[in-house]
């Protein structure tokens, strides 16, 4: 099945490419990126208590094309590839054409992220850890079909989507009902900005139909090819309800980012489960350059030295999925390294210290985990 997508995918960018049209230079764009990562965990990141695990990944190997079409429109195409241990896969990533002419807003149809959240919206090969904390990858979905309206200028950005969950997106068996459908919106606003700073608030929230799929929240503690040992209860759910703030100041080599968010989700029946999670994200750049904040996202890190730079982070991650007297509450605390070689290449290493409440996926949930990734843009 795999090797039958891919050959249709990589059939697909054949036929782009051989197209005359498409083979403009000054239209069609061709980028992508590597990224290998090795994980060292200890029992706690395992379901069946293993007290030392080593893993290796391509995390993500990505081909993207844009192309600008005349009069205000423009495409993009992604395809990811991931290999581990257990098998690989093939699949597309943003995909999807952009109408930009309208004054109102850019108009967004295809497959792209949800405007919730900022850890989310920021570019995998752009974050200053090697994964996302536990509060977004547990509140904030994948990438999903949909249609989307978004404006932004230097000061403030807002987005509204409608959204259908793809089958099986990350999900062992997919929906035994309908895909979920979901409407969203994320606003930013900059009360700061300088040359030397910026200070970035906003906040976000989304609607979902669940039309009683079965929902539970299942996490890997920031270390990607662990077991899901973070757990809430399961149960059939009517819909969810999220709401998030966010905030971000960058003053010279300094950022700091953090996130809050809070969930209700209505089972089917009546009752009402509330969760919620935050996280705190510091780094420092040790070679003096400025990361930007613009429009929503964070800018690229751009070496100041041909022999690259350096960059110290922390994190402190929370996640709370316990109510009712089931599920758990956990919380990660990260101490970084990442050196910057040039604009395209970035090597990360991460220590990993955990602790857990509640229910638990075996008697010893201890330990420590070692991350690491290198990073290749082209």
């Amino acid at each position: 099945m795999i090797n039958s997508r891919a050959t249709r995918i990589w059939a697909l960018i054949s036929l782009l490419l051989s197209t005359p049209t498409l083979a403009e230079k000054e239209r069609l764009q061709i980028s992508g990126q590597i990224l290998v990562d090795a994980d060292y965990y200890e029992s706690f990141w395992s379901k069946d208590g293993d007290n030392s695990t080593t893993k290796a990944e391509l995390r993500n190997g990505r081909i993207q094309l844009n192309y600008d079409f005349p009069a205000g429109w423009e495409a993009k195409l992604q395809i990811n590839t991931e290999a581990d241990s257990d098998g690989s896969d093939v699949f597309l990533g943003s995909t999807y054409i952009r109408y930009t002419d309208w004054k109102f807003a850019d108009i967004t149809l295809g497959k792209m992220k949800e405007p919730l959240g900022m850890e989310r919206n920021i570019r995998s090969a752009r974050l200053v850890t090697i994964e996302d904390s536990m509060m977004t990858s547990s509140f904030t979905p994948r990438k999903n079909w949909g249609i989307r309206l978004n404006d932004s200028n230097k000061r403030r950005t807002w987005s509204l989507a409608a959204m259908v969950e793809e089958n099986n997106n990350g999900r062992d068996g997919g929906y035994k009902e309908d895909e979920p459908i979901a409407l969203a919106g994320r606003f930013t606003f900059a009360p700061v900005r300088t040359d030397e700073q910026t200070l970035r608030l906003g906040l976000s929230g989304s609607w979902r139909d669940w039309d009683k799929n079965s929902f539970q929240i299942r996490n890997r503690a920031e270390v990607s090819s662990a077991d899901n040992v973070v757990r809430s209860a399961e149960f059939d759910a009517d819909n969810q309800v999220v709401l998030g703030l966010e905030g971000a100041w960058s003053r010279k080599s300094l950022l700091l980012q953090a996130e809050y968010m809070a969930t209700r989700v209505e089972e089917v029946g009546g009752t009402n489960w509330n969760y919620d999670g935050y996280y705190f994200t510091a780094s420092y750049l040790l070679g003096g350059e400025h990361r930007k904040l613009s429009r929503g996202k964070l800018g690229a890190v751009r070496p100041g030295a041909d022999s690259g730079t350096w960059e110290l982070v922390s994190r402190y991650s929370y996640l709370n999925v316990r109510d009712r007297g089931l599920g758990a509450k956990a919380s990660i605390t990260t101490l970084g390294v990442n050196y910057y070689y040039r604009r395209n290449i970035k090597v990360m290493l991460a220590y990993l210290y955990p602790d857990i409440a509640g229910s638990v996926t075996h008697a010893d949930p201890d330990g420590h985990a070692v991350s690491a990734r290198f990073q290749i843009l082209f």
